[in-house]
């Protein structure tokens, strides 16, 4: 670690955002403790942490006394995880429904943050975080970047989310902020073509990041056109992949071609990181001081193994998030790791997966791109799914919630429209839910559209 390095760490970033960075140094080294204890020793903080929190929710928040009250449950020493297991998981439509019950009456609003919930296919929903926890969450996920080689001040290339969420920052204080204090640059992941990944390679070299943070399927295809390109391009030491399973093809052009290391980490907005890749490459840790994690094994799964997975918050204490279900699916593996960290493995991501969508004028979007700026426009919509069936059609299946208007698919249409302008045609199909499939995966964005009119496509764009 180089002595810049520890000036953000210790100066920069707590004074830039203290809401975020109170304390890091304290904080890192914590969780720094926590790795040299055993499985078995974090298993005993962890279990004392949940206890701490479910008799703060049952004191402080009426929704989870009902809850817990119908369960039988009541949080003291004599509780076992069988008895924890009891208590109803939480779904976003309890969020929905009941958001001010599930808050702490030991919170006032001013301690509040609000966010929001996650996710592909489900609409996101709002949610309150203690702000008090923040700090504790970054520190968390700067304890996985360091797995990966990344520190507090290293230069970092974003490949991530749409274009329409930085037009939306025009301040040039805030770009000077953003890419000489915070040492970040943003590439959005909203449109593909020759000429944006052309700019994407330039704006590589002139800024020569040490670390590219993307979503998995923007950056593979994004090292095919490095790759094919013939030109040189800046390799930087590592990758950081999130938001989708990484594919084991992705990891291995993205490596072959960047000539660098691969580390998958997993999160969700509630929870923000909770698992991420070392350098043995043998699957996630679990941090056990962020949350707790329990698997349920899916039922008539395509794949030996496969467990859906219900998260507590052990840090949110303003909302507690309590065996929420986040509708994504894990494969287990061995609990231990080589490298000797107390935290317990899962050995795969599965869920929320995309396509990526090939336009009829050479330009492809990726799916991924779309699942913050589709969703998040459409409050009375609870599910949306987009199926490209042709090269110029697309079909739209969604969910309508409870206080759905016809002005939620005006709202659906216009913001679908920014991504695809007016080259393709839509119809919208109302369902009553769109299911998870046997493998496990949620599918926001399919493509049916076959590598012979891809080739097409191509041939068609260079004339």
């Amino acid at each position: 670690m180089s002595l810049l390095n520890e000036a953000y760490i210790r100066i920069i970033l707590p004074a830039l955002q203290p809401e975020s960075y109170g304390g890091l140094a304290g904080l890192l080294q914590h969780y720094r403790k926590l790795e040299g204890n055993t499985l078995e020793q974090n298993r005993k903080f962890q279990w004392a942490a949940l206890l701490r929190l479910l008799t703060h929710a049952y004191q402080s928040s009426p929704f989870y006394r009902r809850r817990m009250d119908e369960a039988g449950v009541r949080p003291n020493a004599n509780l076992t995880p069988r008895d924890f297991a009891k208590i109803q998981p939480l779904t976003r439509d309890d969020i929905r429904t009941h958001l001010a019950e599930l808050c702490s009456d030991r919170f006032a609003p001013e301690e509040l943050a609000e966010a929001a919930t996650g996710g592909t296919t489900d609409t996101p929903v709002a949610i309150l975080r203690s702000r008090s926890s923040l700090p504790e969450k970054n520190a968390a996920q700067l304890c996985f970047n360091r797995w990966a080689g990344f520190e507090p001040g290293d230069k970092v290339f974003y490949l991530w989310g749409a274009r329409q969420d930085y037009s939306e920052n025009p301040s040039w204080r805030w770009r000077l902020y953003d890419r000489h204090l915070m040492r970040r640059v943003w590439a959005p992941t909203s449109l593909f073509n020759e000429s944006v990944l052309e700019s994407y390679r330039i704006s590589l070299n002139r800024f020569r990041p040490r670390i590219i943070y993307a979503y998995p399927t923007p950056l593979a295809l994004f090292s095919e056109y490095l790759r094919d390109s013939g030109k040189e391009f800046h390799r930087p030491t590592s990758a950081i992949l999130t938001a989708e399973p990484l594919l084991e093809n992705q990891r291995r052009v993205i490596e072959e071609t960047l000539g660098c290391r691969v580390f998958e980490h997993y999160g969700s907005r509630e929870f923000a990181m909770i698992a991420g890749e070392c350098e043995r490459h043998q699957g996630l840790h679990l941090n056990p001081a962020v949350a707790f994690v329990e698997f349920v094994p899916v039922e008539g799964a395509e794949v030996e193994g496969l467990h859906e997975i219900l998260v507590t918050d052990l840090l949110n204490y303003g909302m507690p998030l309590i065996r929420y279900r986040v509708n994504d699916c894990v494969l287990l593996g061995a609990e231990a790791c080589a490298c000797g960290r107390g935290y317990p493995l899962i050995r795969q991501i599965t869920g929320r997966t995309t396509d990526v969508f090939h336009l009829p004028n050479g330009d492809f979007v990726p799916g991924v791109a779309l699942t913050n700026r589709v969703l998040k426009v459409c409050p009375g919509l609870k599910k949306v799914q987009v199926i490209q069936e042709a090269l110029d059609f697309f079909r739209v299946r969604y969910v309508p919630g409870a206080d759905f208007v016809p002005a939620d698919l005006d709202l659906l249409r216009t913001n679908l429209k920014k991504f695809f302008s007016d080259i393709v045609d839509w119809t919208f199909e109302s369902v009553a839910d769109i299911e998870r499939e046997r493998s496990g995966k949620t599918r926001f964005c399919i493509s049916f559209v076959g590598r012979s009119e891809k080739v097409l496509i191509a041939a068609n764009a260079l004339k």
